[in-house]
């Protein structure tokens, strides 16, 4: 059972939050971007510093914002997990194969020495080592799992961010 719950309102992302179930965050800031190996665990706290974000892997995904009333987290959790009390979870359903694409692009072309660069943001961006390489010039991908969220009779369309990939 695939769950999504949310917590708002928090003056910091909690102590509890479970880093090892993602691989990968993608963190930003006004001062910077960032790409993070959640392989490594004292990235997750690097990660937990930024005022918005997204971590992902396998079975799991959390997105984070700072807005003026606190930290909003959204949690999506394929083990049917939640963010503990107070984040009011919601079963999700998986969606048809039609709902959208099954990949996103990130920053960045591969260049010779294996950095990317990106020309609107301006330095080389690093990757995992043990991501996936693409081809010299290619690009990082992110695979993303689609659902639908059903409430009141209403149905919302939701992705996930699942792994890093490379273009084809």
């Amino acid at each position: 059972m695939t769950l999504i719950s949310s917590l708002e309102g928090l003056t910091s992302l909690p102590d509890d939050l479970r880093w090892e179930e993602f691989t990968c965050s993608m963190v930003e800031a006004p001062w910077a971007v960032e790409f993070l190996d959640l392989k490594k665990l004292e990235n997750g706290r690097e990660a937990a510093g930024y005022p918005a974000g997204v971590a992902f892997g396998e079975a799991s995904e959390l997105r984070w914002l700072t807005r003026e009333n606190g930290k909003h987290l959204v949690y999506i959790s394929d083990e049917g997990k939640d963010l503990g009390a107070g984040s009011k979870p919601v079963e999700l359903q998986p969606a048809g194969p039609s709902q959208g694409p099954d990949r996103m692009v990130l920053w960045g072309e591969r260049q010779e020495g294996g950095g990317y660069y990106e020309g609107r943001i301006p330095r080389v961006l690093e990757y995992p080592e043990w991501a996936p390489q693409p081809r010299a010039g290619g690009r990082m991908m992110v695979e993303l799992r689609h659902y639908e969220l059903q409430e009141a009779g209403q149905i919302a369309s939701i992705f996930r961010c699942v792994r890093l990939a490379a273009e084809d």
